[in-house]
């Protein structure tokens, strides 16, 4: 999935998103108490996860000019924390932007050398999904750009599905088949072997068992389990107990139960 290697012009399509939802993100930051619980994820604040997402933003600059990325990174205590996340993002994209994008460099998490024209759609995937989880707290949600929605998706079935459900998967009972109304997208999941197995499915799976239709910022919502049926913005169609083993399955960190990193 997103397997086209990465070029300067895509680099730069996705700083655009980058900037964006990181400076949505520190807006709606700067409106909200710093120790309020985030409803979406609860086991961060208002402040501890804008100081996740100033961290990663720095650790990244580091990664990518070779500086110790062992060493601290301090953040404000108060609401100062929103600015010092913005003030993290004009370094680290000015780096992004000199890097050849097929310049290898160390991913976090253990994920080896990749190029490094994929931080740019990663770190966007992971400040837009915050994004929508710290606007919970005020309740006020802008919509997902349905490119940013389908990388989203995407970034789950590539990085998290091989990563934590490649075996003792219970079986679903079926598959499942996720459908967006907005673009082309479409992927099916179904357990085999013990693992779970994710891919494109432009055209119905014979073996369908449930299908769910939705916008693509719904069905990127649904994978992170971040806004979970029944929904109106959703039509699931078959059976909703394959849908429920589906979303039950540890193919990602369920921000309900998981606590904060």
């Amino acid at each position: 999935m997103s397997g086209s290697a990465p070029t300067a012009e895509s680099v730069a399509t996705w700083l655009v998103h980058l900037r964006r939802e990181t400076e949505r993100f520190a807006a709606v930051v700067s409106r909200s108490p710093m120790p309020a619980h985030v409803p979406a994820y609860p086991d961060f604040t208002v402040h501890s996860l804008a100081a996740h997402i100033g961290r990663g933003l720095r650790l990244l600059q580091r990664i990518l000019t070779g500086a110790d990325t062992d060493a601290a990174i301090p953040e404000p205590d108060g609401p100062e924390v929103a600015g010092w996340v913005v003030a993290g993002l004009g370094p680290l994209v000015t780096v992004l932007q000199e890097v050849p994008p097929d310049k290898p460099v160390p991913f976090p998490h253990q994920a080896g050398e990749r190029p490094a024209g994929l931080i740019a759609p990663l770190l966007a995937v992971e400040v837009g999904v915050h994004r929508w989880d710290v606007e919970s707290v005020l309740g006020e949600h802008q919509p997902i750009p349905s490119d940013l929605a389908v990388r989203e998706v995407e970034n789950v079935f590539a990085n998290f599905v091989p990563r934590l459900a490649a075996r003792g998967v219970a079986d679903i009972g079926g598959t499942v088949w996720l459908r967006t109304s907005d673009t082309a997208a479409a992927w099916s999941a179904r357990v085999a072997d013990g693992a779970l197995v994710t891919e494109p499915a432009p055209n119905q799976p014979g073996d369908t068992a449930v299908t769910v239709d939705g916008a693509a910022q719904d069905i990127a919502l649904l994978v992170w389990k971040r806004a979970l049926p029944p929904r109106a913005e959703l039509t699931v169609t078959g059976s909703a107990d394959v849908l429920k083993r589906f979303l039950v399955t540890d193919y990602i960190p369920d921000p309900r139960t998981t606590p904060a990193h």
